[in-house]
């Protein structure tokens, strides 16, 4: 395997394990069986398993805006995040992460790409708010597949009630994006 395949291999790797666990969850070792590799390669390419996962989330997040946000056009939207598991599955277990260092990075794609398309929709708008809507988006586009049956169960509901409360986040998200001139993303 080549210089680049090899690298590449290792960034495929700690995105298929994110999809389960967290980065702390995960051994080096075991990202190196995952990724085909031996395991001193982690440390030549990104000088341990922790530079590894930063790489991957970079990697994660340029292809979110590239490809689910068809190139930081258009939102996600709730059905992406519902359908897609690897979506909210390695989000959210980057973003539920505790080690050192998740929080100082300077450059989030998605966000980014968020606030771009807002300003480009609603120009005179508040950045406040519009940072605010990228809070409220992310909470509720991940939150619901990940935390949405529990809490519905929590709040005494039944599984039969799962698809009108999906409707009401839809609602909710749609209505988020109307306040920044954005319409529902595409289902």
């Amino acid at each position: 395997m080549s210089e680049a395949p090899a690298r590449q291999a290792i960034i495929d790797a700690a995105l298929r394990l994110l999809e389960d666990r967290p980065p702390s969850a995960i051994s080096g070792r075991e990202l190196a069986q995952e990724a085909g590799v031996n395991y001193g390669l982690i440390h030549y390419y990104f000088n341990g398993k922790q530079e590894a996962f930063y790489a991957a989330r970079e990697f994660f997040n340029q292809w979110v805006v590239d490809s689910v946000m068809e190139g930081g056009s258009r939102p996600v939207s709730l059905s992406a995040t519902s359908d897609y598991r690897s979506l909210w599955g390695v989000a959210g277990h980057l973003a539920l992460e505790a080690s050192e260092g998740w929080d100082d990075f300077d450059y989030f794609p998605v966000v980014e790409a968020y606030l771009k398309l807002f300003a480009r929709t609603d120009p005179q708008g508040d950045p406040v708010q519009h940072a605010t809507v990228v809070a409220a988006l992310y909470a509720l586009l991940l939150g619901w597949p990940i935390f949405g049956s529990h809490n519905v169960h929590t709040a005494g509901l039944k599984d039969d009630d799962l698809f009108a409360v999906r409707q009401q986040i839809k609602s909710l998200v749609e209505s988020l994006e109307t306040s920044v001139g954005i319409g529902p993303a595409n289902e």
